[in-house]
């Protein structure tokens, strides 16, 4: 059965709109997109009352097994152009729960 990863990385609010840039890129969601056992993502970057922001993902994939296939593609593993964009425009860790797809019983 497939399982759902909510993502979360709170970002400088600086580099939201380059994150959001990136994430629309060859480089982003398009590339995540044509890895076996993707399903299905949808994301956003919300804006806090104090400024904060934050990226938020939900991904669904075959299995976490094969999300952390794709981790450890060369265009996501550590020093990656993707990977140290995130790092530098991050303002906090990165965290990742797993669950059910919404809907399924």
């Amino acid at each position: 059965m497939s399982k759902t990863a909510y993502i979360e990385l709170p970002l400088k609010p600086e580099h939201a709109e380059d994150f959001a840039n990136l994430a629309n890129s060859d480089e982003g969601f398009a590339l995540t997109q044509k890895q076996p056992g993707f399903i299905s993502a949808e994301w956003m970057i919300s804006t806090a009352e104090d400024g904060s922001t934050c990226f938020h993902l939900w991904e669904t994939w075959e299995s976490p097994e094969h999300f952390g296939a794709y981790l450890q593609t060369p265009e996501r593993t550590e020093g990656s152009k993707f990977e140290s964009a995130m790092m530098n425009w991050a303002a906090g860790e990165l965290r990742v729960c797993w669950g059910e797809p919404t809907g399924v019983k």
